[in-house]
């Protein structure tokens, strides 16, 4: 839930408990929208009983109160906390058979959990150091990920005191003896065992909107090989003519994965900043039909080269040799522009200069920065259509954009979705 509200994960990890305390039996027949349609009405039946569990969630900086007015106001979220509450419980011992254990009635050595900020006073929890030993491994990897949600994209786990226990352990380790050496198969052997005994589940939340899913992901290996296997390469947008102030085209370039062209890499320069100084974010963003329509994204022009080196090391290369160039002409032009609009340390623009200011501004992002990359990946595109065994490489590229951005490396841990 990268994008979703704080408090929606703080929900969900408070339902959680719930359903741990009353058991699976009460839920199953209890935690049903017809019954229970708004979370008012729920915590009539349940508001002794979300008072203890809430002691059994580690939700920094959400406070009880925080969730509970979330959910009265966002009742679409309170559905969504229910229902994957009881998929949840439905289906848990299909992840481990050890999990067994929060079927039954009372709350078990089980905390729900999610990170946040670091505050002073506050001793970290089991999510903040399984974030830890991420940056320790990502340091010694030569930072392999560009953030953890690329490793495991988990919202909230489920800790037992074992598994507190053994993190806190391994993060000694990995700050002592291990400093340097540490990496992510240690860290993915330490998770994964305790996901096998039942002891930590990590937890990506979707919003539920129909019924819910529960979906491991790099649990079995050979899975995820088959389902990037299908993925094809069905085109790409047209390139072949540049950005013009007269003849202004769309500033992205995409890459198409599916017949109907509604699956896509999207890769797009995005120019704002609000200090009107340059920004290199270059996105490449994964659009899916279903899911809300967004299925990840990467940024950068360095972390974007990383990736498509993985199949050509040239035409790496290449982009981001385009991109500098272009980047350089943006900043000089940008410098001019700021200039003319008499932008200082401090300026905020109002209407109508601030729309006409994000105008020119996108159009020198079109000129210099798109005019730069899309030609060049549009032509290597193109001329690897002309053959079955160079049109392989154009299918590899997209593959190994899903492969990272919905955290299924090789390298990366295993979570479960619940969407």
């Amino acid at each position: 839930m990268a994008d979703s509200p704080k408090e929606a994960e703080a929900a969900q990890a408070l339902f959680c408990a719930v359903a741990d305390m009353i058991g699976y039996s009460k839920v199953k027949k209890e935690f049903v929208l017809s019954k229970l349609p708004n979370f008012k009405l729920f915590k009539e039946y349940y508001g002794k009983t979300i008072d203890e569990a809430y002691k059994g969630t580690d939700t920094p900086q959400i406070t009880k109160d925080q969730i509970e007015k979330f959910l009265i106001e966002k009742e679409g979220w309170y559905e969504s906390s229910l229902k994957t509450a009881v998929k949840l419980m439905d289906e848990i011992t299909t992840i481990s058979s050890k999990f067994s254990k929060i079927k039954a009635p009372k709350l078990q050595d089980i905390v729900y959990v999610r990170g946040a900020a670091k505050q002073k006073g506050r001793k970290s929890n089991a999510m903040e150091n399984i974030s830890a030993l991420f940056d320790i491994a990502n340091k010694n990897e030569k930072q392999y990920f560009g953030d953890i949600n690329k490793w495991s994209p988990a919202d909230i786990y489920f800790v037992s005191t074992k598994a507190e226990k053994e993190i806190l352990n391994q993060l000694n380790l990995a700050m002592g003896e291990l400093n340097k050496s540490y990496g992510f198969v240690d860290l993915n052997s330490i998770t994964s065992k305790l996901i096998d005994s039942g002891d930590l589940l990590p937890l990506s939340l979707k919003k539920v909107l129909d019924d819910a899913k529960i979906v491991k992901v790099n649990f079995l290996r050979s899975k995820e090989e088959e389902y990037f296997s299908k993925i094809e390469y069905y085109g790409v947008s047209d390139w072949s003519k540049k950005y013009t102030k007269d003849k202004p085209i769309t500033r992205d370039i995409k890459i198409y994965f599916s017949k109907d062209k509604k699956d896509k890499l999207k890769i797009r320069h995005d120019a704002y900043s609000k200090t009107y100084g340059t920004n290199k974010a270059v996105k490449c963003e994964i659009e899916v039909t279903g899911a809300g329509g967004r299925g990840g994204s990467v940024v950068g022009i360095e972390l974007i080269s990383k990736i498509i080196s993985k199949v050509d090391k040239q035409f790496a290369n290449e982009i981001k040799r385009a991109f500098d160039s272009g980047f350089k002409k943006y900043t000089l032009e940008l410098q001019k522009m700021n200039k003319e609009y008499q932008i200082k340390s401090g300026t905020k623009l109002q209407s109508p200069a601030k729309e006409a200011y994000d105008n020119d501004r996108a159009t020198l992002s079109g000129l210099y920065v798109a005019n730069a990359i899309m030609p060049v990946i549009y032509k290597w595109f193109k001329n690897n259509e002309n053959n079955n065994a160079s049109l392989a490489l154009n299918r590899k590229v997209v593959q190994k954009f899903i492969e990272y951005t919905s955290s299924r490396t090789i390298k990366s841990g295993k979570f479960v979705i619940a969407k």
